[in-house]
């Protein structure tokens, strides 16, 4: 390269530099003379409940334990074993006592039922007992 291809190469440099710093210096006097303002959009969710119709059998485990709960054995609180008694009582006892506990758990699941624990009267250890959903509107 000679002497004069790296002067004129300097020389653009230069310039380009020149250029550059013009440039930095319009954008900091912007900066400094507005502020940024950021607005942000959140959506509004909406949850909405629709009511549920379910229809079970009176000859259906679950349907003997919603009656059980309409009449209002549930108002106070009830074991599973309290639970089997009552329907072994009244000749509704399913063939398997194991479906019991299952079918309980389930119409917790749907809000007919509450399950708490308690502690044992006896040796350690809890509990599980079920009672009647406060909130609960049974349809005939």
């Amino acid at each position: 390269m000679s002497m004069e291809e790296i002067s004129r190469t300097v020389k653009e440099i230069k310039t380009l530099i020149e250029n550059l710093q013009c440039r930095v210096e319009a954008l900091e006097k912007a900066v400094k003379a507005s502020s940024v303002i950021v607005e942000v959009e959140v959506p509004k969710v909406i949850l909405e409940k629709k009511t549920l119709d379910i229809r079970i059998g009176e000859d259906e485990l679950l349907g003997r334990i919603i009656l059980l709960v309409k009449e209002g054995f549930f108002n106070e609180e009830r074991t599973a074993n309290e639970v089997a008694d009552e329907l072994i009582r009244r000749c509704w006892h399913p063939k398997d006592l194991k479906h019991i506990r299952p079918s309980l758990e389930q119409l917790v699941v749907l809000g007919i039922l509450e399950r708490s624990k308690i502690r044992r009267k006896k040796g350690r250890g809890f509990k599980w007992v079920y009672s009647k959903n406060k909130a609960l509107n049974l349809a005939e």
